[in-house]
């Protein structure tokens, strides 16, 4: 983007920028664990399910899932090409739900997402302040514990006497 404030019009440009969201929240999804009430007589696996039954149902475990992600713990953007999404079965990656009740505000979501991301990670290197520890809490949505401690160092680019730009760094 090379400084430019990113648009509507870049998403299709910003394909590792939506990498990185994607993996995020495989990970870390914002709604570990959802309930769902079976509507009728069902079966699986081994598992008898009847009318009525609540189903818990955890994009934690499932986005974790060895059969379908390869090394599930580590955090790898570039995993998620169009081929990878293309062989994932249906309901392996729903960190916004599925079916009839998605979230309404997913497209939304991850539009504004990428383009926030985007925009910050041009103006700024974020660190996690080493040793510091991130302890999730699922509650209705997921988060740390006690927050997330990092280290923000500016990025400003410069033009030099040649026209070319250089990238100076101020730590906070």
């Amino acid at each position: 983007m090379q400084g430019k404030l990113p648009t509507l019009e870049d998403l299709g440009q910003l394909v590792y920028t939506q990498q990185i969201i994607k993996e995020s929240m495989r990970l870390y999804p914002p709604v570990p664990l959802m309930g769902r009430e079976a509507a009728v007589d069902t079966q699986i696996g081994d598992y008898d399910i009847h009318q009525g039954m609540a189903i818990m149902i955890s994009q934690w475990v499932m986005h974790r899932h060895p059969k379908y992600f390869e090394n599930p713990e580590a955090f790898q953007p570039k995993r998620w090409t169009q081929e990878f999404e293309k062989q994932l079965p249906k309901g392996v990656y729903f960190p916004f739900g599925d079916g009839p009740r998605i979230c309404i505000g997913k497209g939304f979501a991850q539009m504004e997402a990428a383009l926030l991301l985007a925009t910050i990670a041009q103006r700024f290197q974020i660190d996690l302040v080493p040793g510091y520890p991130i302890v999730p809490q699922p509650s209705i949505t997921l988060r740390p514990v006690n927050g997330l401690k990092v280290q923000l160092k500016q990025i400003v680019s410069n033009a030099s006497k040649d026209g070319k730009h250089q990238q100076v760094e101020t730590a906070y």
